[in-house]
């Protein structure tokens, strides 16, 4: 049963988190009107423009009312439901984002299990063996995961695996599971040994730490296996820290997977506001924006839930 005092802790992140998502609007649409040119400019190109079209048009967005004014009806309008119009591509916000999001979660979320997967067994390994061969190959292998950019390894990738090998689709999304598969799997493993590394290097240290505390030796002169020790004992201390920062991994991973669907034209998420940008749509960025940031508050949330199952001395939103 959850207490008072959990709720009360959950109650409170999530009124700093909406904190957050607000500040980060305000920001991004503050910078937006530092960009050259006008939104009028953006929805009335393409044919000749009247000075009576303007007009209508500037009355119809309100474009003639300060900056701050239309943030306020912006936010009016975010808080109904209504993620606006686009200026570029003349269509609901909602609909191109409905049509777009499935591809980055799915990137994203194959990513953080191919990084769990790469990283948690083989830090666990080399924190043991520390100092052997096997902890050097794994730890240059995680420097280079972690150094190599994503827009690097993602060109790489494309020339081995499509037109090398010829294995795997070079672009696109594809359609039903196996083909959704083909297509993400190698942006995912991209992003994927990228955070995995991050999670390696932690997981390693955590291991070594763990193994040099006193009640390791406790447990091996009470004569418990190596494998429990390390594995039930050790391993699961020295999880703690990497869970306490995979939230913040989430959210880069967001970041991150509009550089590969870029990389590999996927219409994802954030193929759209990258184009979004570069056409200054201003309701597809900020629309991309809170998505990114509520995705990035609940995240981290959920993960201080997580945190005190793995370590039960620890009380959520309160002391030890």
């Amino acid at each position: 049963m959850v207490s008072g005092q959990t709720v009360g802790y959950l109650l409170k992140r999530l009124g700093f988190g909406v904190f957050i998502v607000w500040a980060v609007t305000f920001l991004v649409f503050a910078l937006l009107q530092l960009a050259p040119g006008s939104p009028a400019d953006i929805l009335l190109s393409g044919g000749v423009v009247t000075e009576e079209m303007r007009r209508t048009v500037i009355e119809q967005y309100n474009l003639n009312e300060p900056w701050y004014v239309q943030y306020g009806l912006w936010l009016k309008d975010i808080l109904t439901g209504d993620l606006g119009y686009s200026f570029a591509q003349q269509r609901p916000v909602a609909t191109l984002i409905a049509d777009r999001w499935a591809i980055t979660a799915q990137i994203v979320g194959l990513s953080m299990v191919l990084a769990t997967i790469l990283s948690i067994p083989t830090g666990i390994l080399a924190g043991y063996k520390h100092g052997s061969k096997l902890d050097l190959v794994l730890t240059v292998g995680a420097i280079v995961g972690v150094s190599v950019p994503v827009f690097v390894s993602g060109v790489l990738a494309i020339l081995v695996f499509s037109f090398h090998l010829n294995v795997l689709p070079s672009g696109g999304a594809g359609t039903g599971v196996v083909g959704r598969l083909s297509h993400i799997f190698v942006p995912s493993l991209l992003l994927g040994a990228m955070i995995g590394a991050l999670m390696f290097r932690m997981m390693r240290a955590g291991m070594r730490d763990v193994l040099e505390k006193d009640y390791m030796e406790t447990c091996t002169a009470m004569g418990l296996p190596k494998r429990k020790i390390v594995i039930k004992h050790a391993a699961i201390n020295a999880l703690a820290p990497v869970l306490t920062v995979s939230g913040l991994w989430i959210g880069f991973l967001i970041v991150y997977s509009m550089v590969v669907e870029y990389v590999f034209g996927m219409g994802g998420l954030g193929r759209l506001i990258i184009h979004a940008v570069e056409a200054q749509d201003a309701p597809v960025v900020l629309a991309g924006t809170i998505i990114t940031a509520v995705v990035f508050v609940v995240s981290n949330i959920v993960v201080d839930v997580l945190y005190t199952k793995i370590d039960p001395r620890v009380v959520i939103g309160g002391q030890n």
